[in-house]
């Protein structure tokens, strides 16, 4: 990846299920924030394309779609954001969901991303993802939630890979949130640590 200028970010980490979408929504509403959920770029990207039959492949199943793909489908994303003037880096901040999700793309985000918070959304009880996952799915038709069994592959690659970058950043920028509660009990943990740490 090319390095230009660093980013601003913040960092929503969490098993599927976990509200990190609902938490990235609502902070993306406020006029200092952009919110990028990586599940929703690779959900709107056209299945007939290249880059839409590619990541299919993978997400079918709960797998994980490849480092090298998902940075450059970030990469792009980003430079489509600025290019509308939707993300400028001097004003913005962005709230990353579902980006990075290795250790490896945390290596490869490090010199691109400044991130200045991680909130990492704790659910203890499967049994709560499963069927949070369950519902989403009828609600949202989100198709991949369906089969109980893509939904135990994604939670054992949440655990086996995703839970492991968070060792790729210091301690202190990692908040631990019970994301068992209510959305907005969730929210108030999350707005009162940024309340104190972004500057006006």
């Amino acid at each position: 990846m090319e390095e230009r200028h660093r980013y601003r970010s913040i960092l929503l980490f969490g098993m599927p299920g976990s509200g990190k979408g609902t938490q990235g929504a609502v902070l993306g509403q406020l006029p200092s924030f952009v919110h990028i959920s990586m599940g929703d770029v690779f959900r709107k990207i056209p299945r007939k394309g290249k880059f839409g039959r590619e990541i299919e492949q993978y997400t079918s199943q709960g797998m994980m779609v490849p480092d090298d793909l998902t940075v450059r489908i970030f990469e792009r994303h980003l430079n489509i954001l600025e290019m509308q003037e939707l993300l400028i880096p001097e004003l913005h901040t962005l709230v990353l969901d579902g980006m990075p999700r290795s250790y490896n793309q945390a290596e490869r985000l490090a010199g691109f991303i400044d991130v200045i918070q991680i909130f990492h959304l704790k659910i203890d009880d499967n049994r709560k993802v499963v069927e949070r996952l369950k519902a989403r799915a009828l609600s949202e038709n989100r198709l991949d939630d369906m089969s109980e069994e893509v939904i135990h592959r994604r939670l054992q690659t949440y655990h086996d890979e995703t839970f492991k970058t968070l060792s790729f950043y210091p301690g202190d920028l990692i908040l631990d949130v019970d994301a068992s509660r209510r959305a907005i009990d969730v929210l108030c943990d999350v707005a009162n640590r940024l309340a104190r740490i972004i500057r006006p």
